[in-house]
C-alpha cells in the first residue's frame, strides 16, 4: 500500500488532484522511486519516453541543447508532472532534463500509464488538457526568440497588478510568489515592478539589493530604453525572475511618475513574457498607471469588515475613474490572520460576486520564508498558500492562451455566419 506521503505528493499533482484517496493510493502502488544528485541527468532530448515523472523533492529544470549552451524552456519543483508528452505520443523525448538540486522522483512506466488511463477518462482529460497547456507555451518560447517580439503571440507580454486597500494584507508577499511561480514556467523571461515607492520590499523578500530603480531613470531614456539598457537597473533572483525597484529610498519614490511607470511597464512588456507589479496601497500616480495597462488586476482581500467597504470603493474607482472592467478584475482573499471575521460565504455574499481563489492562513510561513530571503513557492513548495499561489498562476496562464483560441474560433465562425 502507498505511503502516507506518497498519496500527499499525489494531491499535489494537477492531473490528480481530483482523485479520492483509494484511487490516489492504487496509483501510489504503481509508483517507484529514483533518487538524482545536484547536476545529474533524468533524461535526454531524444531517450525514449518511458515514464511519467512526478518530482517528489528538489527542483528539476527541463531544457533543449543548444551547441555548448542550452536553453531552459522551465522548472519544476515539487508535486510538478513531467515527461507526459512524449508517454502519450509515442515520439522521443523533446527535451532534456536535469536535477539542479538533489532530487527525488516518482515515476509511472509506460504500461502501468497506459493501463491505468484506459479506465479512467477523468484522468485523461485533465493530462490532455496540461499538454496542450504546455505545448502552447513551448510554441512560444521556440518561436520568440532575442529581441523579436510578437506582442500579439498567447502569453506574450502579459502584465498582472497586485492591488490591496489595506496595509498588512499580504500583498507583496502575493506578488513576489506569484512572480517567482511565473518565473519557474518561464525562466528568463519574467520581471517583477515594485512600484510601492516608499517602502518597497519585494527585493528585500527575496534577499537581493537593488542595484538602482526606476527612479533613477529619466523619462526621455524610458522612451528609448532596450532590454540591454533594461538590464543595467534590474537584479536578477536565483529563480531567474528579473526585479526592477521603484525607489532604492522613501525620498526618491516622489521622483517616480505615471508616466515613469508606464513606460517602465511597455519597455518590461515587450521584453518578457509576463511581467508582475506590486503597488503601493493608495491611488498614487504610479499605481494608477500600472492599474490602467494590466491585462488582469490580482484584488487581495482579507475576511474583514472594513476591508469589504474598501473593496468596494476600490470597484467602483476601478469603473468609474480608471475604467478597469470588472472582467479584469481577480479576486484573491487572503487570511493573514487565524481566525475570521467573516467566512467565505458571508464575504461573497456581501461582495455580491464569488472570490476567485482563497488563501489559507499560514501560521508564520510568510514571515519565516521572508526573513531568509527565500520564495515560499520554492522552499515550501508543498504548502497550503505556495500550492495557492501556484494555482493562481496556472489560473492566469491557462487563461492567457485560451482567449486567443477563443477569438480564433470566434472569428471562423464569423466567416460562415457572414456567408459570402
Amino acid at each position: 500500500m502507498a505511503s502516507r506521503n506518497v498519496v500527499e505528493i499525489l494531491h499535489r499533482v494537477d492531473i490528480f488532484e481530483n482523485l479520492a484517496e483509494p484511487e490516489l493510493e492504487r496509483i501510489g502502488d504503481l509508483l517507484t522511486e529514483r533518487r538524482y544528485r545536484d547536476g545529474q541527468t533524468l533524461f535526454k532530448q531524444g531517450d525514449v519516453g518511458d515514464a511519467l515523472l512526478i518530482v517528489a523533492d528538489g527542483r528539476v529544470k527541463v531544457f533543449i541543447p543548444e551547441g555548448q549552451s542550452e536553453r531552459i524552456l522551465a522548472f519544476f519543483g515539487s508535486g510538478d508532472v513531467l515527461g507526459e508528452m512524449s508517454l502519450l505520443t509515442g515520439e522521443p523525448r523533446s527535451a532534456g532534463a536535469a536535477a539542479i538540486s538533489d532530487t527525488r522522483v516518482l515515476t509511472l512506466s509506460k504500461s502501468d500509464f497506459d493501463t491505468y488511463l484506459a479506465t479512467n477518462f477523468a484522468v485523461m482529460r485533465e493530462m490532455m488538457r496540461i499538454i496542450a497547456l504546455r505545448q502552447a507555451q513551448t510554441n512560444v518560447r521556440l518561436t520568440r526568440t532575442g529581441d523579436e517580439q510578437d506582442d500579439t503571440s498567447p502569453g506574450a507580454g502579459r502584465v498582472y497588478t497586485i492591488f490591496s486597500p489595506r496595509g498588512g494584507s499580504g500583498k507583496t508577499t502575493v506578488a513576489v510568489n506569484l512572480a517567482v511561480s511565473f518565473a519557474q514556467m518561464h525562466p528568463d523571461r519574467v520581471s517583477l515592478l515594485d512600484l510601492s515607492l516608499t517602502f518597497g520590499h519585494c527585493a528585500l523578500i527575496l534577499n537581493l539589493r537593488p542595484k538602482s530603480s526606476l527612479a533613477a531613470i529619466s523619462v526621455e531614456s524610458l522612451r528609448h530604453i532596450d532590454r540591454e539598457g533594461l538590464e543595467n537597473y534590474v537584479v536578477t533572483h536565483r529563480s531567474t525572475l528579473k526585479i526592477l525597484a521603484g525607489a532604492t529610498k522613501p525620498e526618491e519614490g516622489e521622483a517616480v511618475t505615471g508616466e515613469h511607470a508606464r513606460l517602465a511597464i511597455e519597455a518590461m512588456r515587450r521584453y518578457n513574457e509576463v511581467t508582475v507589479i506590486d503597488t503601493s496601497s493608495a491611488f498614487s500616480e504610479a499605481t494608477i498607471a500600472a492599474l490602467e495597462v494590466s491585462d488582469k488586476v490580482i484584488l487581495v482581500c482579507t475576511p474583514e469588515l472594513t476591508t469589504l467597504r474598501d473593496i468596494r470603493e476600490c470597484e467602483r474607482i476601478f469603473v468609474n475613474v480608471i475604467h478597469v472592467s470588472k472582467e479584469k478584475v481577480f479576486y484573491l482573499l487572503n487570511n493573514p490572520q487565524p481566525s475570521k471575521a467573516l467566512p467565505i460565504d458571508q464575504f461573497e455574499q456581501a461582495l455580491g460576486h464569488r472570490i476567485d481563489l482563497e488563501l489559507a492562513f499560514a501560521q508564520d510561513l510568510p514571515t519565516r520564508s521572508a526573513t531568509r530571503g527565500e520564495p515560499l513557492v520554492q522552499v515550501q513548495p508543498g504548502s497550503d498558500v505556495a500550492r495557492a499561489i501556484d494555482r493562481v498562476a496556472k489560473l492566469l496562464e491557462e487563461e492567457a492562451y485560451r482567449a486567443p483560441k477563443q477569438q480564433e474560433r470566434r472569428g471562423i465562425s464569423g466567416l460562415f455566419n457572414r456567408g459570402g
